[in-house]
């Protein structure tokens, strides 16, 4: 048992993966871990609404996730993001540069993130710093639950970021697709424009929440993703050198990159409230007014599930029928985490093909395993000290190829999404 789940003993533990699945699917239930301590800054978002209000929402929000904006996401912007801030390691003429995967990665993620939520005016350096600082402060913030110390401080930070937030890059936008929606002229599929066509009358500090609720969930929550599955694979590799061969197809690096998730979900365990007597179809029962903590670290490696093996890494696991590689990293049910897509695609090793969606992360991996990165044993990754989520405060690796094709632009040009089938 974790740390952080044994700092919860006053709720009733649910480890078996079918169990925990049968929570996250039932209405019986409600999500309480974004207010318990984190509500100053998020509660009345999306991931705190009961399930009618959660699908009522969501049905306005999910069509940022079309197909054409999902390659628009992965290949326009993300992939070159990342190979400009690659490419930029190898200026100082190091033949093996060293950098900091996790800043890295944050960068080209933060482009992702804009385009999500509506940000325009990322127009340098300075802009993508400031916006990252905010987002730390957003992402420590929503996951105070978890963390070891002073969480009323942490949530304090983050409402404070959330304000000046709100000024330097919110209200502006806000303000553009106000004057563009008054005139009838073309609007960006975005966040801040959908919020605003469907809840015009929000006061405009609930449509801030919402926003930053996908800054939280999309630059933050991801980066500290990404670094896991690195180790994974680099450590798979380390094992099974013939999968070196494998690192540009997109059909393993999806599965390499699900399989990462079930081990490194985002945080320990969701957590849920009973909204009234519930007998689950296993027969398991709960009352009115219990607190459920539902540990996806135990459920993601439950052996009649995944097999004997759970507790490892591997990218070519059998599953059951009906069984993301994933497991339930992103919940389930009508609560399922809207960036599913956005992160992993179909998630199912299904992608053979550069012109259909693969997920962010798995470009990300794609894109860095083109540069040959490679932990330093004199200078490994960091794990941070101040949270019980398992978080890397840095990720070193060398870069021990450049990649000739980097020099003549982005290996997916041709594959738009406009073009997109």
């Amino acid at each position: 048992m974790t740390p952080a789940i044994a700092d919860h003993v006053e709720m009733t533990r649910v480890v078996a993966y079918h169990e925990v699945q049968e929570v996250l699917r039932s209405s019986g239930f409600w999500p309480s871990m974004f207010v318990r301590v984190s509500g100053p800054l998020l509660e009345g978002t999306l991931m705190t609404l009961s399930v009618e209000e959660h699908l009522k929402r969501r049905r306005t929000e999910v069509v940022m996730f079309s197909r054409a904006q999902l390659m628009d996401y992965e290949l326009r912007t993300v992939v070159p993001a990342l190979r400009e801030q690659l490419e930029a390691a190898f200026d100082g003429g190091a033949a093996a540069p060293k950098v900091d995967i996790m800043h890295v990665m944050r960068d080209a993620l933060l482009r992702v993130t804009a385009k999500v939520v509506g940000i325009d005016d990322l127009a340098g350096p300075a802009d993508v710093d400031e916006l990252r600082e905010l987002a730390e402060h957003f992402g420590e913030g929503s996951s105070a639950e978890w963390a070891i110390h002073d969480r009323e401080a942490v949530v304090a930070a983050a409402v404070a970021a959330k304000d000046r937030f709100g000024e330097r890059f919110f209200r502006p936008a806000m303000q553009r697709r106000q004057a563009l929606l008054a005139a009838a002229a073309e609007v960006p599929n975005d966040l801040t424009t959908l919020l605003l066509r469907n809840y015009g009358d929000w006061e405009p500090e609930k449509l801030l929440r919402e926003v930053i609720f996908y800054v939280t969930a999309s630059a933050n929550t991801t980066t500290h993703l990404a670094p896991h599955v690195l180790q994974e694979v680099l450590a798979h590799f380390e094992r099974r050198p013939e999968d070196r061969a494998k690192a540009g197809d997109l059909s393993f690096l999806q599965r390499a990159v699900s399989e990462g998730l079930r081990l490194h979900p985002t945080v320990p365990a969701l957590l849920r409230l009973a909204l009234e007597d519930v007998t689950l179809p296993s027969g398991r029962t709960f009352a009115a007014g219990e607190q459920l903590l539902l540990d996806l670290n135990e459920a993601n490696r439950d052996e009649t599930v995944f097999g004997p093996t759970a507790q490892e890494y591997d990218p070519y696991r059998p599953l059951p029928p009906r069984t993301t590689a994933y497991g339930l990293a992103f919940g389930d049910g009508a609560h399922t985490c809207l960036g599913r897509q956005v992160a992993v695609g179909a998630g199912n090793g299904s992608v053979d093909r550069d012109d259909v969606p693969a997920g962010v992360l798995t470009r990300l991996l794609q894109e860095v395993l083109r540069y040959e990165p490679a932990i330093d044993p004199a200078d490994p990754p960091v794990f941070r000290e101040n949270t019980a989520t398992m978080r890397f405060a840095r990720f070193p690796v060398v870069l021990r190829a450049r990649p000739a094709a980097a020099a003549g632009g982005c290996p997916f040009h041709a594959t738009s999404a406009e073009g997109a089938p």
